[in-house]
């Protein structure tokens, strides 16, 4: 029944069921087959004895369909019918909601299966507290104003059905921002959670972290209670002094480094990636680049342009004086001329590209420029890691076809994989990003025509420092001039052109790059 199936697709069934009826006489003559159904179909909690039927009732189908008809098959098509009518008008029990609940909790991510688990709850128990308020994480992690302004609604309407949790206060607080409205009414939240419950760790660091100066008799307190354990919390102490305290900031992030190392090596798994992302802020505020890191965490780029995309364009240009993408575009046109560059007054000749990937896209700026490059009815595709960034570029409409995806990862997706080989790649400051580019140049290697073109910048790191790169205390990356031509070697590609240049601002100081073009 077509309303079934579209009502039943939101929910994976809740493990094995047992029922005080005939049909679980028949569920080992066609184990295999439910068992590959069960971990297919999508079921609705409130139809759990019915979802059961479709689960047999497939396996039963199927033996008869390749002509294995033992008779328990056959009765079991017969006990289904009855089965089905009976449970159409079933209710969830207590022990049912509960048991989603439980599923709901422990399920990581912020993943479409666990939004419709919390929503399916909802709708049976719309008073469930606890249930409100991680529907209301769930909708804030989507990042639009619609769910910023329904999740703190939600977050409030759950700590008004349990006043006395001191939980759900601390999750409210967690999804405010922080304007000056905003910062009020979470340390007031804070403060009334701490009443509730002196001991609540992550309330006392929240309150801390929310202020603008040090309250040291605050932060005593949370380091005489906090254990090593608690990675969360340390992380994000070490947050919160990065940009007043150093020697606290190392501090903190060396713990959680520490701790999650051991817990990883006895086989823990850092789904939080605290490891990773403690090791890469650390690596900012050491000197001498003597943390090894090789990337930003994802999550930070894709949460640093979830605000920055609507002003990216005006600040870049405006105020940073940002020019990589003009002046990538002329060392191209060298590039393609031998070198030689044009004589004054006089238009480079430049050479049009029938396919063309731009890593790293952004809100369009580099494709903007390079879009005179194509040929008619090429192919011109965008690369970006932020959802907010594409939009902006889609906008423009300067590109045939845009990707949300990792541009270490991104050769290998089947619409770009499909459109290769390219002719011309580029990568406009996105390696800013990235200290390690193997990946990168493994990549862009596997994807260019046999005369393909490959074009990008690089901030520049002084060829007298002690490693190839080097992630700053800007959290940015940069690079030596030997470190590129030594890829570039290594990889198979010769260096068409390469000069230094102004690329933009930062705090008012001119910031070095190095344009690189191989083929």
């Amino acid at each position: 029944r077509k309303s079934d199936f579209k009502r039943n697709q939101r929910f994976r069934i809740l493990g094995s069921h047992t029922n005080p009826n005939p049909l679980n006489i028949y569920i080992n003559d066609c184990k295999p087959t439910i068992r590959a159904a069960k971990s297919s179909l999508k079921l609705n909690l409130k139809h759990k004895f019915l979802t059961t039927c479709h689960v047999l009732g497939f396996g039963a189908t199927t033996l008869l369909h390749h002509s294995i008809q033992p008779p328990s098959a056959q009765n079991l098509q017969k006990h289904l019918m009855s089965a089905y009518q009976d449970s159409e008008h079933a209710d969830p029990t207590a022990a049912d909601l509960s048991a989603l609940w439980n599923r709901a909790r422990k399920m990581s991510g912020y993943g479409d299966d666990r939004l419709a688990a919390v929503e399916s709850l909802l709708e049976y128990n719309p008073n469930h507290a606890r249930a409100k308020s991680l529907l209301a994480i769930l909708l804030a992690n989507r990042d639009s104003t619609k769910n910023r302004s329904r999740s703190l609604s939600l977050a409030r309407e759950a700590i008004s059905l349990r006043p006395e949790d001191a939980a759900l206060k601390v999750a409210f607080a967690r999804l405010c921002g922080d304007s000056e409205s905003a910062l009020e009414e979470k340390r007031s939240t804070l403060r009334a959670a701490l009443a509730q419950d002196p001991g609540c760790l992550e309330a006392s660091v929240m309150l801390l972290s929310s202020g603008q100066s040090v309250d040291e008799a605050v932060y005593e307190d949370i380091t005489g209670r906090i254990s090593d354990d608690n990675v969360q919390l340390h992380y994000e102490l070490g947050a919160y002094f990065r940009k007043r305290d150093l020697a606290r900031c190392r501090h903190h992030y060396r713990l959680v480094v520490r701790v999650m190392k051991g817990k990883i090596e006895a086989g823990a798994v850092d789904r939080k990636g605290l490891c990773s992302k403690a090791s890469f802020w650390l690596a900012t505020v050491e000197k001498g680049g003597e943390i090894a890191v090789d990337r930003c965490p994802r999550e930070y780029v894709i949460g640093l342009y979830k605000g920055f995309a609507p002003t990216f364009d005006d600040t870049l240009v405006e105020k940073l004086h940002y020019r990589t993408p003009q002046l990538l575009r002329e060392a191209l046109a060298k590039g393609t001329n031998g070198g030689v560059p044009p004589v004054e007054g006089d238009a480079p000749e430049e050479m049009e590209y029938d396919r063309i990937l731009d890593l790293g896209c952004g809100t369009g700026l580099s494709g903007e420029r390079f879009r005179g490059l194509l040929s008619p009815g090429g192919s011109f595709l965008g690369v970006d890691l932020s959802p907010e960034m594409l939009v902006k570029a889609k906008e423009r409409g300067c590109y045939t076809s845009t990707y949300c995806n990792d541009i270490e990862t991104c050769f290998d997706v089947g619409a770009i994989s499909s459109t290769a080989p390219f002719d011309l790649i580029i990568a406009c400051d996105v390696f800013v990003y990235l200290g390690n580019l193997d990946k990168v140049f493994d990549g862009v290697k596997r994807s260019l025509s046999g005369n393909g073109t490959f074009a990008f910048s690089v901030e520049l790191l002084d060829e007298d420092a002690k490693y190839n790169y080097v992630c700053h205390s800007a959290a940015r990356f940069s690079h030596k001039q030997e470190y590129i031509r030594q890829l570039a070697a290594d990889y198979g590609l010769e260096v068409v052109q390469q000069s230094k240049c102004v690329l933009r601002k930062n705090a008012g100081a001119d910031v070095i790059g190095l344009l690189t073009v191989l083929r």
